[in-house]
């Protein structure tokens, strides 16, 4: 498991990489965002989840997970390659990820979305319960520290009037007192709480 988690650690971090260049901004920008900016030292952090839905006789009554978007940045899910369950919002439409062997899926987190100003969004994902089988997934979570100051990249802000800063700056510590509270709520909210505080 060390082994995975290292691996992954490195895909999530060469992700960024893309987006930086993606965005336009210098490579590592994001990283060192996660970090705590220009200077900071803090660990951004990495952690990992598996989880369990076992079979249901009704799933019709219950959802195995409820919609949310994730708090953090890079998200990357080894998903179970024989019983579906996600689901993402696509233009207004839950839309199945289909299972795929030996596969990683890729979400963006809410803090990606902050730094890209927009550009890049957090994706609505659900869990469905099935009565199929078993269900695992090991999911991996790239964040911010918890010391981090998240704002839109100063580049992506402001060249034009769709350019406006569409996210308060915050700390993520905050804003992860927020979302524990609202994690099944709509996120604006939470982006403008955690920059009040």
């Amino acid at each position: 498991m060390k082994e995975y988690r290292r691996e992954l650690k490195k895909l999530a971090e060469k992700m960024m990489e893309i987006m930086d260049e993606n965005l336009g901004l210098e490579k590592g920008y994001i990283k060192k965002v996660f970090c705590g900016g220009e200077g900071q030292e803090h660990e951004p952090f990495f952690g990992t989840k598996v989880s369990h839905y076992p079979p249901c006789p009704n799933p019709d009554q219950v959802i195995g997970l409820r919609a949310h978007t994730d708090a953090g940045g890079v998200i990357l899910l080894f998903q179970d390659d024989q019983v579906k369950g996600l689901q993402i919002l696509k233009d207004g439409e839950w839309i199945d990820v289909q299972p795929i062997a030996n596969a990683i899926v890729i979400n963006t987190g809410d803090q990606i979305e902050v730094v890209s100003n927009g550009r890049y969004k957090s994706v609505w994902h659900r869990v469905l319960a099935s009565h199929d089988g078993n269900r695992r997934s090991i999911a991996s979570f790239y964040n911010p520290s918890a010391m981090a100051t998240m704002n839109p990249a100063p580049k992506l802000v402001g060249q034009t009037d769709e350019d406006a800063q569409a996210y308060p700056k915050f700390v993520f510590g905050d804003y992860m007192t927020v979302y524990g509270d609202q994690k099944f709520l709509p996120k604006e909210p939470r982006f403008k709480a955690a920059g009040a505080m």
